[in-house]
């Protein structure tokens, strides 16, 4: 047996489904687990499959629930739960051979051979960011990278062994402590945490196949051709699995946000811009504008989040931060972009 998971809330559901359904039309000897973060409703039914398991979180009882639902962001929580939810599966199915994670974000184009030989020889298996140095001052730079993790945790596979129960249990227990998103304070949810695991543990893999895990961070290395029906990676590979990060389908001439990526243009990779173009009607086809609007159910702002800290903190020091936060919350993106970029200049310029 082995078994693919992601999360999702009720809003995330098109691109959850369109992860899963073209995972199995690849990979079909796998079972496919949807988490929904939000409770399980009728606006699941359009989504229902024979290969694919919907549970809600909240009819799983997880006592880590009310600690991350409190003091979390809805995509916090999502972060989190990765190591909680592996942990699940592997219990619940002692005979599952192994277990795979995808951000619903990311959709397949060949099936993971690559994958299947590294359990081979591997417990743990991770995607680096990128393996080639970045050598121009477009964005995303190695700085950010570095800022946010080693490795993508848009993907990571667990064979079912006692290593990787240790594993998990570290993970889970680093990103329940410390499960916040917050750059500046080197925290990146569940994914700085894993730059360590190789260090920390035996029997971890990289999978670096330049078709695996294909998103704008990695585009400087990587670049998408179409041969004779066949997308491949640097004319030679074959593109497995795209990771579409931050990718709105209502613009799909942007590979990914605009405002965090400058590497390329619309234009200049026909067949990046037609991959674009193929998702963004999957997406549609698959009920994205209709379930686009929904909120979660545990949708709630950072400066909410920080108000309601406030609240119940009986320190000084805390309603202080808190307020600084929630003060910060209110700038405008581009003043926080005109920040960041400052920041950048005067690292690259003043010695």
């Amino acid at each position: 047996m082995k078994i693919a998971f992601t999360t999702a809330t009720i809003n995330y559901l098109p691109r959850a489904f369109t992860l899963a359904s073209s995972f199995l039309r690849y990979n079909p000897a796998y079972d496919f687990h949807i988490f929904l973060i939000d409770p399980y409703n009728e606006k699941v039914e359009p989504f229902l499959h024979d290969k694919i398991r919907y549970l809600s979180i909240e009819d799983m009882h997880l006592k880590e629930l009310q600690g991350l639902t409190k003091n979390l962001s809805i995509s916090e929580i999502s972060f989190s739960l990765k190591p909680i939810l592996c942990e699940y599966l592997l219990r619940q199915h002692p005979e599952a051979e192994y277990v795979l994670y995808f951000d619903g974000d990311i959709c397949f184009y060949h099936q993971m051979d690559r994958v299947e030989e590294l359990f081979e020889t591997c417990d743990l298996i991770l995607t680096p960011h990128f393996t080639h140095p970045v050598d121009d001052d477009k964005t995303p730079t190695e700085l950010d990278i570095l800022r946010t993790g080693l490795y993508n945790m848009g993907f990571a596979g667990f064979r079912n062994t006692p290593n990787v129960f240790e594993i998990l249990a570290w993970w889970k227990n680093r990103v329940l402590q410390f499960g916040l998103e917050n750059h500046d304070l080197g925290l990146s949810a569940d994914q700085m945490w894993m730059s360590l695991a190789p260090l920390f543990f035996n029997k971890a893999g990289l999978l670096d196949h330049p078709g695996c895990n294909f998103a704008y961070w990695n585009i400087h290395e990587r670049r998408l051709t179409i041969n004779e029906n066949r997308l491949l990676v640097n004319n030679e590979y074959p593109l497995i699995f795209v990771h579409f990060a931050d990718f709105d389908p209502n613009h799909p001439e942007f590979f990914t946000n605009p405002e965090n990526f400058n590497r390329t243009s619309p234009g200049e990779n026909l067949a990046l811009d037609k991959l674009c173009e193929d998702y963004a009607e999957l997406l549609k086809k698959n009920h994205f504008r209709l379930y686009h609007g929904i909120k979660s159910k545990y949708a709630v702002s950072q400066g909410k989040r920080a108000l309601n800290k406030m609240k119940s903190s009986e320190k000084w020091a805390d309603r202080i931060k808190f307020i600084l936060i929630f003060l910060v919350s209110l700038f405008p993106r581009w003043l926080k972009k005109g920040l960041r970029n400052f920041s950048l200049f005067i690292l690259r310029n003043i010695k």
